[in-house]
């Protein structure tokens, strides 16, 4: 997705929250202490929105940054699900190549300590 289309859809969002909470544009301009031709040109996305302004537009609203930017809690803890899976895998995989070469070692000492035995019986 690119980053215009992004920032489209965060305004969107915005607009959308906006309208369910029964805040007019008037009501937004006044708490960001704007102007409303400026607040309108944020909604239209004639103005950048800048960080700082996407933080006092969530102030406003009284919503968390995840309600602004559409994320959902699923799509992050499935990320790291799956992030944490194929850690999970990692160590499997390095466990299984350590545990041969300790079983490989553990025969090779096995196989010293006998020729030792031997040596000390002789």
């Amino acid at each position: 997705m690119l980053v215009e289309d992004k920032v489209s859809q965060v305004i969107r969002r915005i607009t959308e929250i906006r309208k369910e909470k029964g805040f007019t544009l008037e009501n937004m301009a006044e708490d960001l202490q704007i102007s409303l031709a400026a607040y309108n040109k944020i909604e239209k996305g004639e103005t950048k929105l800048t960080l700082e302004r996407l933080f006092q537009i969530q102030i406003a609203l009284g919503v968390s940054s995840n309600e602004i930017l559409s994320l959902k809690m699923e799509q992050i803890y499935n990320q790291n699900f799956k992030d944490n899976s194929v850690f999970h895998q990692e160590i499997q995989n390095l466990y299984q190549d350590n545990k041969e070469l300790v079983q490989t070692l553990v025969d090779s000492m096995k196989s010293e300590i006998d020729f030792l035995r031997n040596e000390l019986k002789k």
